[in-house]
């Protein structure tokens, strides 16, 4: 995704905590992200990481690439 943005718009994914939520043990992060011209997508997971990958395939699955 990154690179796909990089090339098609010289500017990176802007990626954005939406929320934390769960015990401190297990958390769960929910994370959004956004490309020039793209509506946002979201995605969650166990560490802020897994979230942004998850909301990029998210993006990515849209974007068909």
């Amino acid at each position: 995704l990154q690179e796909y943005s990089l090339k098609k718009f010289k500017i990176l994914p802007i990626y954005k905590n939406l929320s934390n939520s769960g015990p401190s043990h297990k958390p769960i992060f929910k994370v959004s992200v956004k490309i020039k011209y793209n509506n946002s997508y979201t995605g969650e997971g166990a560490s802020k990481k897994k979230a942004e990958q998850s909301a990029a395939m998210n993006l990515i699955k849209y974007l068909s690439i």
